[in-house]
């Protein structure tokens, strides 16, 4: 018995023991057999990688929720570089070219190197900033290897002294566009590349397989990191390429989202426009965490002053690859930009726009308009604020640009570079058969660029600057628009008051003296006597005498900077001792500045060192003197120039720096000019071999004396200057912005308010994020009888009060809202020279409305538009916009032609 029990366990165990191994070996063949292959291909992880998910750009839009940026669904043709897809990287190229020209798409092309003729176009017109962005070109294609190798023993850059950096920079500067383009088709192997294609090579076909190379070359460190072929190309293109992924190794068709700008040129200057990461700001933006090859950025504007809030936060896509399987994982999700409103109303500033399009187009049909040149009417800028709040309700810079042009990867066309970014002033002058003296003369070579033989300059800023924010950055003299500001300053401090009296007699005494004629007497051609008048009447009529006589007074009381201390509490310009004086506002801003003796002194100072630097330049004296040409100009490599231990740059810079000196404090030492001008011409090898005498040296000595102590210096303590002030003339300048924020203060009873454009800032979801609040700059404590009387003035501009047409009158006489305002005609230039070169005086106009009970103030300022009396038919179109709905325009809506566009 015992015996068999032990056979029963025996083979229990075994029974037991069999069921398991044929367990694991059905296991094993279903795993090794059955679905080995598929173990086999997920056991083997072949690569993994990322893929950035762009996030939605933020919302722009108006106050009243109109969208003037937005996200649309885009199509992009992408490439991304394999092992496989290079093989056949030609071929490919071949067959995607073929789709696009059959269904009218164009390729990405941001290279800024093009053909017929060979040259560089970068999106910048400053020669220095165009010499850094070709350097830093030529440094990410390694073509400084070779120049390394030969000149510098095969150093690295980072090792080079300064000195040997900047002679490998010229060296590199020397390589013309054709040779460096035909040593990027070598280093690239376009050509052998082509050639087995079979195709008929053409420039332009070449060019087009360069692009990809480089882009692919550029890319080389970012693996996995698609590069552009074509973005926003139409659906039904995409879906042909689609149907052909099979056959196009590396292209891909992407999803991504792309700004868009439904109204064109709608505010553009406000808006802004973004575009791709440029090289030079890689860095930067690398250091914030941007994909610098695919990310675009605000360049101006809102885009780019609330680029952190617009730009969302990118997510991630992680693929597996595990054999033929593939798993996508979203590893960081998307976080869409924030929406940001404006103070801006479109309609407003589309009607802003639209008036200050229709006056110029009047002006130039003109030509000229009482003895002043109107024929150049093309740039204009107005403002509207709200005068409770500072936000500003319309910005207009003219001419305006697309920003359409610059939110696409395909860059902008030839046409389009050279409007923004290079105009061609020679050509664009012979099409206005100007003759070639003028041309010269208004469009000379710029000789600050170093071998420069063919970039000319707009000496006289005679055509228009696209992207150039004439509302916010142009510096320009008020003229009579700042008769308010000399009103008030000479009613506060009491050298008069609503009755004090002046005889206006159309001329004034500019030394000061009071006299009423003499060698000194200077007569306002334009103007007609006016007789025994007050301030409210001089304000109407616009009485140059009248406020030339209250600058003298103030000047004899309280001294010269007395004007400028009442201007500068409402923000017409700023004391010297303030750094970045700005109105607030969310763009970049010029701040100009009203006359005050400090500020003169350094104007006068860099004038002074512009006039002389041209004029030795060109061996011309300011006396008619005639002597050998002096370079002041500071050179590429003067650093390296070097003479008795001194550089030529150190030398250019101690003499300027002397005549700095001589302009402000009125010292001059002919020893120490005559010492830097021998070492100048020892030093500078373009005067070897060149006879420079005493008697020359001596001519050039005595011509800088002249020009910086006995004109420079010797104009500085002139009552000219307040006289010249106090009518908005001088050294006065302002931008549209300050003038319209200086009104806002007048008509609101005296607060000067921070401006701002920005209302809200959402997230994508609805909630608030932050609200820009109404900041208070200063409080000018304006007394109610100096505001009272200004105003009545100012509203007698734009009526018939007191017997007397205002300046304004026919602009605005039967508007059903009754506004008060001032017009402006500053100078340009003498008459001589306008009309020499075509320029006009400044069109201004500055208001406000409703007369009694003030809601927004503007300015407008039409360049070469004549007489502020025109801008103020630009003043009638924005006030028809924003009272619109006002009750009082109902019975005249068959009256006046509103053309209000709406946008929502």
């Amino acid at each position: 018995m015992k015996k068999k029990k032990k056979f029963n366990k025996i083979n229990s165990l075994f029974i037991i023991m069999l069921v398991i191994f044929l367990i694991i070996s059905s296991k094993l063949y279903y795993m090794q057999i059955i679905k080995g292959q598929y173990y086999k291909d997920l056991a083997t992880v072949s690569s993994h990688k990322s893929i950035t998910i762009e996030a939605p750009r933020g919302l722009i839009k108006d106050k009243n929720g109109i969208v003037l940026a937005t996200e649309v669904l885009g199509y992009n043709l992408t490439y991304t570089d394999s092992t496989k897809s290079s093989k056949q990287l030609f071929a490919t190229l071949q067959k995607v070219f073929k789709i696009l020209d059959k269904n009218g798409e164009s390729q990405t092309d941001n290279f800024p190197l093009k053909i017929k003729p060979y040259r560089f176009e970068f999106s910048s017109s400053d020669p220095n900033v165009v010499q850094g962005l070709k350097l830093r070109f030529l440094k990410e294609r390694w073509i400084q290897d070779s120049i390394l190798k030969v000149k510098f023993k095969n150093k690295k850059e980072a090792d080079l002294t300064k000195d040997e950096k900047t002679k490998l920079n010229n060296e590199l500067l020397k390589l013309t566009p054709e040779q460096i383009y035909n040593k990027l088709l070598n280093d690239y192997g376009v050509i052998k590349g082509i050639s087995s294609l079979s195709i008929k090579e053409t420039p332009e076909l070449i060019r087009r397989y360069l692009i990809v190379k480089d882009g692919i070359k550029m890319n080389s460190f970012s693996a996995y990191k698609p590069i552009s072929i074509a973005t926003n190309i139409k659906e039904d293109t995409s879906l042909i390429f689609e149907q052909n992924l099979s056959e196009l190794p590396g292209i891909k068709v992407e999803n991504q989202p792309t700004r868009k700008y439904p109204y064109g040129q709608l505010a553009s200057t406000v808006l802004g426009y973004i575009s791709k990461i440029s090289s030079a700001d890689k860095e930067k933006y690398l250091a914030k965490g941007y994909d610098t090859s695919s990310d675009y950025v605000g360049i101006s504007g809102i885009e780019a002053a609330l680029e952190s809030s617009l730009k969302g936060d990118n997510g991630e896509k992680v693929i597996q690859k595990q054999g033929k399987l593939n798993k996508e994982v979203i590893s960081k999700k998307v976080t869409p930009g924030r929406n940001v409103q404006l103070t801006i109303d479109a309609n407003l500033q589309y009607a802003t726009e639209n008036a200050l399009n229709s006056q110029m187009k009047i002006l130039r049909g003109l030509n000229e308009v009482q003895g002043l040149n109107v024929s150049n009417a093309t740039r204009a800028a107005a403002v509207a604020i709200d005068i409770h709040t500072g936000g500003i309700l319309a910005l207009a810079s003219m001419p305006g640009y697309n920003p359409n042009d610059f939110s696409t990867s395909q860059g902008l066309t030839d046409i389009q570079s050279k409007k923004y970014f290079n105009p061609d002033y020679e050509v664009m002058a012979k099409a206005q058969n100007k003759p070639q003296d003028i041309i010269d003369y208004m469009f000379p070579i710029d000789k600050s660029i170093k071998g420069n033989t063919t970039v000319r300059k707009d000496l006289y800023d005679y055509y228009p600057k696209y992207l150039y924010n004439y509302a916010t950055m142009s510096l320009i003299p008020p003229g009579s628009t700042f008769k308010p500001m000399t009103a008030i300053a000479g009613l506060e401090t009491g050298v008069i008051d609503g009755e004090s009296t002046y005889d206006d007699q159309a001329g004034y005494d500019m030394a000061g003296t009071g006299a009423l004629s003499g060698k000194n007497w200077n007569i306002f051609a334009t103007d007609k006597a006016q007789g025994i008048i007050k301030v409210v009447k001089a304000l109407a009529v616009s009485s140059n005498p009248f406020f030339m006589n209250v600058g003298q007074k103030l000047r004899e009381k309280f001294g010269d900077d007395v004007l400028a201390k009442y201007a500068w509490t409402f923000g017409l310009g700023a004391d010297p001792k303030i750094s970045n004086p700005s109105t607030g506002i969310e763009l970049n801003e010029n701040f100009g500045q009203v006359y005050n003796k400090t500020s003169m002194k350094t104007l006068s100072a860099s004038q002074a060192i512009y006039t002389i630097e041209q004029d030795l330049s060109l061996g011309v004296g300011g006396t008619g003197s005639n002597f050998p040409q002096i370079d002041l100009y500071d050179r590429d490599g003067d650093n390296l120039i070097v003479y008795d231990g001194k550089k030529l740059s150190e030398i250019k810079v101690q003499i300027k720096n002397y005549i700095k000196d001589s302009v402000k404090n009125g010292t001059f030492s002919k020893t120490n000019y005559n010492g830097l001008f021998k070492q100048l011409i020892v030093t500078d090898p373009k005067y070897k071999g060149k006879n420079f005498t005493d008697s020359n040296l001596q001519a050039i000595v005595s011509d800088v004396n002249y020009r910086a102590v006995q004109e420079g210096h010797g104009s500085l303590s002139l009552p000219h200057n307040i006289l010249n002030a106090s009518i908005g003339q001088g050294m006065d300048s302002f931008t549209p912005l300050q003038m319209a924020n200086y009104i806002a203060t007048i008509a609101n009873g005296g607060t000067r308010y921070k401006v701002h454009l920005v209302d809200t800032i959402k997230d994508s979801n609805g909630n608030l994020v932050s609200k820009i609040k109404p900041t208070v700059l200063t409080k000018t404590n304006l007394s109610t009888t100096t505001r009272d009387l200004v105003m009545e003035g100012m509203n007698n501009v734009t009526s018939a009060e007191g017997g007397t047409d205002g300046t304004a009158y026919e602009a605005l006489k039967d508007f059903p809202i009754s506004t008060g305002g001032k017009t402006g005609t500053a100078q340009f230039s003498s008459l001589d020279l306008m009309n020499k070169v075509g320029r006009g005086d400044y069109a201004w106009y500055v208001g406000y409305a409703p007369a009694k009970d003030p809601q927004i103030a503007i300015s407008i300022v039409i360049f070469d538009g004549g007489y502020g009396s025109y801008a103020a038919n630009v003043a009638r179109g924005m006030y028809e916009s924003y009272f619109r709905n006002d009750p009082r325009m109902a019975k005249y809506k068959d009256t006046f032609d509103i053309k209000i566009k709406r946008m929502d």
